[in-house]
């Protein structure tokens, strides 16, 4: 039918992990939205791949609140600049991207 898909209405199928179990990984952010969860509103569900180039079925998504890395994920949208490497970061309860 070729009809697109609506870009209000993103899902990400695949795979969930946690901030935690990437820390210290380098891996490459293709997508995120903004979700509201039991924890409240404004957190980021983000898709991420181990590679560039690797098959959708090896992305991933995690869930963030971290203001750092949403305010580098709104820059990347800003400019048209997905798919992005990474490293994530953490100092305490803090998490950032490198």
């Amino acid at each position: 039918m070729q009809i697109a898909p609506d870009p209000n209405n993103k899902h990400f199928n695949c795979d969930e992990t946690t901030q935690q179990k990437l820390v210290n990984s380098s891996f490459w952010v293709f997508d995120f939205m903004e979700v509201a969860t039991k924890f409240g509103e404004g957190r980021y569900l983000v898709k991420i791949k181990p590679e560039r180039d690797a098959p959708e079925n090896q992305a991933k998504k995690f869930f963030t609140n971290s203001r750092e890395i949403k305010w580098v994920l709104d820059r990347i949208r800003e400019r048209n600049a997905f798919p992005r490497r990474v490293t994530l970061r953490a100092s305490g309860t803090r998490y950032y991207f490198e």
